[in-house]
């Protein structure tokens, strides 16, 4: 590769993986709900991705964090993150500012406790009867729910794994306290698996320091708990169900939250990503992959465009190899023939290799294509077919 061919190839990669030059800006939108179901008002943000409603038809993920008047900023920044950096997908992401999180988190009373608890069940009917359906109905979302909790709220998530199995398709417990009402909702969880020819849900757990015992806690029943699951998915496996779960004998409970919200989803998304070695082998490579994604995820993932378009750049200027980034961008199109950019991008293909004829073919069939509102995208294909 010459250094102009090298220079340019890098600018690509970087623009590939950069947030700063792919920085979201996020939209929050907050509302109050007056629950029928808990007879009180529910606040609630929600924090749209920038390219929300640039297609109508497009349907978002979404991540129900809980907690979310302590952590709805630094949620909503990590994920804001991930997919700025192209590593999962757009999420919508709904943060519950929850006021009574021993009543609503805790599916069972605790012997010790002198509070009111034990109404995980109803704020469930909440979340599915209310909370839910008021985000469905007023956002692109699609049936694709994640559920993150921490401490109590890591129990609630974990909880529900078992009380609504078909609500959430991912379960984040960081820290959860297991041992709230006596280990119940362990044996819980494990009967309900146990029960379980197939479940197509990822749960991804984690403990800090809580497994050292200490003076103030000699029997370290938290410890325990999360032990006792965790050994039981080491010994007995569900199929399609997920599992990864992870101890920080050094992180303090309250640092739990953050590293495990990373963890979580770079587990859960661990495929997003198309591979070099997938790019290089070309179209067949690339359909396996997503077809693992999609098992993986529980959904058919068609392969994207965007990443497509970047291994065609990829195999011509990286690995000097234009004849593949030729199939590359023709593979693109099979996939998305009415895709004004998919198109165009086709057409700039056939100009690098000198074939003017299918260059305006395909430039002359993007610009057909293209949306009345895209002004900037329409300019460059007429500037580009007055080249030919």
């Amino acid at each position: 590769m010459n250094l102009l061919g090298s220079f340019s190839f890098c600018l690509l990669l970087l623009f590939y993986c950069s947030s700063s030059i792919l920085a979201q800006e996020l939209t929050l939108k907050e509302h109050v709900l007056n629950s029928k179901i808990l007879n009180e008002e529910q606040k609630i943000s929600v924090y749209l991705p920038e390219e929300y409603k640039k297609d109508s038809n497009h349907r978002y993920p979404v991540l129900y964090a809980l907690d979310g008047k302590y952590y709805k900023k630094t949620v909503s920044a990590v994920i804001a993150h991930f997919y700025s950096e192209w590593l999962i997908p757009e999420t919508i992401v709904v943060t519950i500012d929850n006021e009574n999180r021993i009543r609503d988190y805790t599916p069972s009373p605790h012997p010790t406790a002198d509070v009111p608890s034990g109404k995980a069940d109803a704020f469930l009917d909440y979340m599915e009867k209310e909370l839910i359906p008021f985000v469905d109905s007023n956002y692109q979302t699609s049936e694709f729910r994640i559920l993150e909790g921490h401490s109590l709220g890591g129990l609630f998530s974990l909880y529900t794994v078992q009380a609504r199995p078909e609500l959430f398709t991912a379960h984040y417990a960081f820290s959860p306290s297991l041992h709230w009402g006596d280990n119940k909702t362990v044996e819980k969880i494990i009967e309900y698996l146990a029960s379980r020819k197939s479940l197509e849900q990822f749960i991804y757990m984690n403990l800090g320091d809580e497994i050292v015992e200490s003076e103030y806690e000699p029997e370290n029943t938290m410890a325990s708990s999360f032990l006792k699951l965790q050994t039981f998915f080491k010994e007995n496996s569900v199929s399609g169900l997920r599992v990864k779960s992870e101890v920080f004998a050094t992180l303090p409970h309250v640092a739990t939250n953050m590293t495990g919200l990373v963890n979580a989803t770079n587990e859960l998304y661990r495929n997003w990503v198309l591979p070099f070695k997938a790019m290089e082998k070309g179209p067949e490579a690339i359909s396996e992959h997503y077809e693992k994604l999609s098992a993986d995820l529980y959904y058919e993932i068609k392969p994207r465009m965007g990443p497509i378009n970047f291994a065609a750049d990829y195999v011509t200027n990286g690995i000097h190899s234009p004849r593949k980034g030729m199939k590359l961008l023709e593979y693109n199109a099979e996939l998305y023939p009415d895709s004004a950019w998919v198109n165009f991008n086709l057409a700039k293909g056939h100009k690098q290799r000198e074939d003017l004829v299918l260059a305006k073919k395909y430039g002359t069939k993007a610009l057909k294509l293209i949306a009345q509102d895209d002004e900037e995208l329409k300019s460059s294909i007429v500037n580009f077919l007055e080249t030919l």
